[in-house]
């Protein structure tokens, strides 16, 4: 089963029988308290049970069999819309009185709902493409976080990485990385927490996205992502796609659960720790949970991986640049230009030995040596960390407390903290040597040679800390008309800070080394004598390079007041309207070690979503129009010593889309829907200085330079209408769920993104403007043509000001299709679920105008085409086994090789000890094949997880 399927969401899990205990009452308590003993979701609107009782319950039984008991005779019935999620209702063919509640509100702390997600629930069937992934789903990974998670399970993301902690994840290295579509499109994907943004991170002059890595996935209770614009929906930031993470906010209990992991060989030690602790009232008035988390990771070295000690090839190094991967045990040479000869023998590449004395002629070593590169890994980066030491925390906290009927208030708090340690080796040494000069004088060719050194040429220990926090209050309320309203106020703040102390080389060591001649009193390190005298001598160079220690923090502040129910009734069905008034200020009061230098955005917004079931109206089966729309002004404020603004940039940002099912089990959906991103503030500074052309004036006078006229005013940077981004994503697809094949799911959608007057840094120089002066009208402003100009046959005047501002110039396409098929069926007296996701993605460009120096993708993006997904769950009452498959096609681009990636994993329910009610053992394997690549480093690795719950 597992060679046969890997990788598969238990789309139906078999139903876990509970021993429940329910006395009589009001039908709504019921609900709930089935819901938090058998720890499933039910759905269903207060109105919708109205003044019904149930009877007591007792016994051991599956959340079917209670559903069934509770509702019998009630004229409900309830139906499960995946695993662990029910959704109560009246019958089909009760009087219409009876589903005055189905009304699809936002998730506002309902009955029977464990999550306080302000935005709507949203559905694999929408009108737009959502991937969304259940807390069996979750339960079941193998995963270290939320973005782990989506790493394995989401084709449509965009970063190719493994989620090991490590110094090319950014800063922290322990950080979360949510980015769709284009790996590149980190601050285009906007992340939420139950509908609500968390504070961004500070990165110097910018606002990144939010840090979840510490947020345990044990404590999600459902993902939602869309992987195309929605800034209507989501508002500015939400360009290339949405994550939210709803979080599981309703337990009573306690639960303690432990993972250890290694890798085969005993290193790249692992572990985390979950714990939570829920109380509340018998009626359900008061409830409180507490959760902690803890993430702990033992960084790899490079020598603990021989993977590493791969030979370098120089056959994809340019002029001018310098190795980051670690050198072998000796000094490699290549040839830059072409092959070099040595004793009349032509290579492209050769090596010196570490243990060579001088003995041989150097001559006879590297004729020896042709064509092969340093073996092995040199001692020096032995230690270099490929994944780093690193520690994650996380703590919630959530109070819920009824007021009076139908009216409740929270208070909800989130501490994220993270804590990174890793040596730093940076780069290897290198310098251009000429042939038959210095030290290379018995080489001959036509061109430049490099040499590679096993010295980095610089080390530093780094600690890197972050810690971000969110404290939400809030207030939900019903409202006339079965309206229900809510208004939240949340405060967030981030911070970083990183310690560093550097030893490198200075900067004569390099002429030193390729001239062969002695500096200030040192030595000229010789590469090609002997070696412990060369790297002894390269020592002498070395310098504290100084401590750095860069603080930065953020802040956020997010006020909402929200309303949604129906407008209208459309054949027995409603017709519902959801409101949204929202005030967001972000920004860095503190940054580059610079006290007075801050930035920030306040953004005002009004947001409306219609949803219309059309279906009497028209006479096209299941036809639901949504329409959505927002008007969005943002501020922004700028000082970097001087004031920059206030700004004001806005944006109309619009949705609209429908979905059919013209027969019955097809489903048939289209949308269109535009994007905004604000500039970012680095692209708004405005600086103003001195110009002095050294170039000839092609308006002026030919026979002398620029200057001769003096200096003019430059100005470079954002121009104060520097527009935000703007995107448009048009998707079709859709959904067959065949009544000849039950619990069948099959989806395929395409989606095309466009990104239009997209914002650009450029950086031309004065003089490239006063040479192409007719190609860039506006951009040389000049005093008025005098008689004396004409005299002289001068066909412009004197140069006043040169502008070279960022523009609006830019443009992007991504086109993709994204298919994804679940089945499930009984097998063995279990089940058996089975999934296949895949992406195919074969555009992603980015069209930037000419002499800019902006960063233009290559032709296909530098992505692979296909990401693909397979696997199988087969689960009974006590038992699951699970399989997964994640595969990357290659990427000719990125040098970026085909990954095929294989986990297994089992679980079984044990004999619960003396004060526990249920105890659970997981036993998992990641990457059976044991694959290498440096976004793993870990490579096979074990893991054992146990859990109580109480």
């Amino acid at each position: 089963m597992a060679c046969a399927w890997a990788l598969a969401a238990p789309v139906w899990a078999a139903e876990r029988m509970t021993t429940l205990a329910l006395p009589a009452q009001p039908l709504n308590r019921a609900l709930a308290e089935l819901g938090r003993q058998a720890r499933v979701d039910i759905l269903v609107s207060s109105e919708t049970v109205g003044d019904r009782r149930a009877p007591a319950l007792r016994g051991r039984l599956t959340p079917s069999e209670a559903l069934g008991r509770l509702l019998a005779g009630s004229g409900l019935e309830f139906e499960t819309v995946e695993a662990g999620v029910y959704v109560v209702r009246a019958k089909r063919g009760a009087p219409a009185e009876a589903e005055t509640g189905a009304v699809a509100l936002p998730e506002l702390l309902v009955v029977g709902v464990r999550s306080q997600n302000v935005d709507q629930r949203r559905d694999p069937d929408d009108i737009q493409p959502y991937r969304v992934f259940e807390r069996s789903t979750l339960r079941a990974a193998q995963s270290l976080s939320a973005d782990d998670f989506l790493q394995t399970w989401l084709t449509s993301n965009g970063d190719t990485s493994q989620v090991i902690p490590r110094a090319g994840r950014g800063v922290p290295p322990s950080r979360s990385k949510f980015t769709f579509r284009d790996p590149n499109a980190m601050e285009r994907t906007l992340v939420l927490v139950d509908g609500r943004r968390m504070p961004a991170m500070p990165d110097y002059m910018l606002l990144a996205q939010a840090d979840l890595g510490p947020i345990p996935l044990a404590a999600v209770g459902r993902i939602e992502t869309l992987a195309a614009s929605s800034g209507a929906l989501y508002g500015l930031g939400a360009v290339n796609g949405v994550v939210n993470l709803v979080l599981d906010r309703d337990y009573r209990g306690a639960e303690v659960a432990a993972t250890v992991g290694a890798g085969k060989g005993g290193d790249g030690e692992y572990g985390r720790f979950d714990a939570r602790l829920g109380h509340g009232t018998a009626d359900g008035g008061t409830a409180v949970m507490v959760r902690y988390g803890q993430k702990r990771f033992n960084g790899v070295t490079y020598g603990d991986r021989s993977e590493v000690s791969a030979p370098l090839d120089g056959s994809m190094l340019q002029p001018g640049q310098a190795y980051s991967r670690p050198p072998g045990n000796g000094v490699t040479l290549f040839g830059l230009d072409g092959p070099f000869t040595v004793g009349g023998v032509s290579m492209s590449k050769t090596y010196i030995p570490a243990d060579y004395d001088g003995s041989t002629p150097i001559e006879t070593v590297l004729i020896q040596n042709a064509g092969k590169s340093a073996p092995g890994l040199a001692p020096a980066h032995r230690d270099r960390l490929l994944s780093t030491d690193s520690r994650t925390d996380a703590v919630l906290v959530n109070v819920r407390q009824r007021l009076w009927r139908g009216a409740e208030a929270y208070v909800d708090y989130i501490y994220l903290a993270s804590r990174d340690t890793y040596p730093t080796a940076y780069g290897a040494f290198s310098t251009t040597l000429t042939p038959g000069m210095g030290p290379a004088t018995m080489i001959t060719g036509t061109g430049s040679i490099e040499m590679v050194a096993p010295q980095p040429y610089a080390l530093g220990p780094n600690i890197s800390r972050t810690i971000s926090r969110r404290t939400t209050a809030g207030l939900v309320f019903d409202l006339p008309a079965r309206w229900r309203g809510g208004i939240d106020y949340a405060v967030g703040h981030a911070r970083s800070k990183q310690a560093r102390a550097v030893t490198g080389l200075d900067g004569e060591v390099w002429t030193a080394v390729s001239s062969g001649i002695a500096s200030n009193g040192r030595p000229a390190p010789d590469p090609f004598g002997s070696q412990a005298k060369f790297l002894a001598y390269l020592a002498r160079y070395g310098s504290p390079w100084g401590t750095y220690s860069p603080y930065m923090s953020s802040h956020m502040e997010d006020i909402s007041l929200r309303a949604s129910g129906p407008i209208a009734r459309i054949d027995g069905r409603d017709m519902t309207l959801s409101l949204t008034a929202q005030q967001l200020w972000e920004g860095l009061p503190y940054f580059i070690n610079h006290p007075s230098n801050h930035i920030s955005t306040r953004s005002r917004s009004v947001f409306a979503e219609l949803r219309a079931p059309l279906e009497g109206v028209v006479g096209v089966p299941g036809l639901e129009l949504q329409a959505a729309a927002r008007r969005q002004v943002g501020r922004i404020r700028i000082f970097l010593g001087g004031l920059t603004g206030p700004l004001e940039k806005s944006a109309d940002l619009y949705q609209v889309g429908a979905k059919a099912e013209p027969v019955q089990g097809l489903i048939l959906r289209a949308s269109y829907a535009q994007g905004a991103q604000l500039p970012e503030p680095r692209l708004l500074a405005l600086t103003v200085g001195a110009g002095f052309s050294g170039v000839i004036d092609p308006k002026r006078s030919s026979e002398q330079l620029g200057y001769a006229d003096g200096r003019f005013r430059y100005a470079w940077g954002g121009p104060p209408d520097l527009r935000p981004d703007q995107t448009r994503t048009f998707s079709a697809g859709l959904v067959l769920a065949s009544p000849l094949l039950p619990r069948t799911r099959l989806s395929v959608d395409y989606t095309r993104i466009e990104g239009h007057d997209l914002m650009v840094q450029v950086n031309r120089g004065y003089d490239f403007y006063i040479l192409n002066e007719d190609r860039y009208p506006g951009a040389v402003i000049r005093a008025p043509l005098t008689d004396a100009d004409r005299a002289r046959g001068y066909t412009g005047g004197r140069i006043l000001e040169v502008r070279d501002l960022n523009e609006n110039t830019g443009a992007s396409l991504m086109r993709a299709v994204d298919m994804v098929a679940e089945h499930d069926l009984g097998l063995a007296g279990g089940r058996l679920g089975l999934s296949a996701a895949l992406t195919w993605q074969p555009t992603l460009r980015l069209y930037v105008p000419p002499d800019t120096g902006a960063y233009k993708r290559t032709p296909d993006g530098g992505i692979p085409k296909w990401r693909g997904a397979l696997g199988a769950r087969w689960s009974t009452e006590r038992f699951a086994a699970s399989a997964m498959v994640r595969y990357i096609e290659s990427n000719a681009q990125t040098a970026l090789p085909a990954r095929t990636t294989v986990d297994l994993s089992l679980a079984w329910e044990l004999p619960a000890p003396a004060g526990a009610t249920e105890t659970e053992l997981r036993l998992g394997v990641r990457n059976l094949f044991d694959r290498w690549s440096e976004d793993d480093p870990l490579k096979r690795r074990l893991e054992a997880t146990i859990i109580a719950r109480f």
